[in-house]
C-alpha cells in the first residue's frame, strides 16, 4: 500500500495514535472521558439530530489520523453529548476499507473511542442480507459476518480478543 494514503499518525503504533487522538478529543470537547460511542454509518446521519444539541461539534479532520469521509452520506463531524449522567461521542461518518486507507485507518475511530474511555461502541451501517421478509430500512442486529477482505485489525502484541465480538444481549 502506498504510505501516502495512510492518514498521519497511523503508520506506527495504532494504539499510540488512538491515545493521541483521544487527547485531542479531550481538548476539543472539554470532557475528560466518554462512556459510549455511536458511529453513524451510511444513511444514519439524521439519527444524530434526534439526540439534540451537542455540547461540542467539530470536523473529524481536527483529530490526528482522521481523514474526511469519502463516502456520500457520511457527514465528517464528531459530536459530544451529555445524556443523563453519561457522555456520548457520535461519529457522523467513518473510513471504509475500500477507500484504500487500510485496516488501521478503519479501526482508528473505534480505537480512539476506547482510548477516550468508551466501554460501549455501537456501529451502524447500511447493509444487505439474504433473509426473506426483511424490508429496506428495517433495523437488524448483526450477529455474525463473513470477512471477504482477507484482512484483519488483529495485529501486534496487544489486540482485541474477538471471541465474543457480538454481544449476546
Amino acid at each position: 500500500m502506498n504510505a501516502s494514503v495512510i492518514p498521519d499518525n497511523i503508520q506506527g503504533d495504532p494504539y499510540a495514535a488512538a491515545a493521541g487522538a483521544a487527547a485531542r478529543l479531550r481538548e476539543l470537547t472539554g470532557a475528560e472521558t466518554h462512556d459510549v460511542a455511536l458511529v453513524m454509518g451510511s444513511g444514519w446521519a439524521p439519527a444524530g439530530e434526534a439526540l439534540g444539541a451537542p455540547e461540542a461539534e467539530f470536523p473529524v479532520t481536527e483529530l490526528p489520523g482522521f481523514p474526511a469521509p469519502a463516502v456520500e452520506g457520511h457527514g465528517g463531524t464528531i459530536r459530544s453529548y451529555k445524556i443523563g449522567d453519561k457522555r456520548a461521542l457520535v461519529f457522523l461518518g467513518r473510513t471504509h476499507y475500500y477507500e484504500g486507507r487500510g485496516v488501521a485507518a478503519v479501526a482508528h475511530g473505534v480505537r480512539t473511542a476506547v482510548a477516550a474511555g468508551c466501554k460501549t461502541v455501537v456501529l451502524t451501517n447500511g447493509c444487505g442480507g439474504l433473509r426473506e421478509g426483511m424490508r429496506p430500512g428495517q433495523p437488524v442486529l448483526i450477529s455474525d459476518h463473513i470477512n471477504l477482505t482477507a484482512t484483519s485489525p488483529i495485529v501486534g502484541a496487544n489486540f482485541v480478543d474477538l471471541t465474543d465480538l457480538y454481544s449476546p444481549r
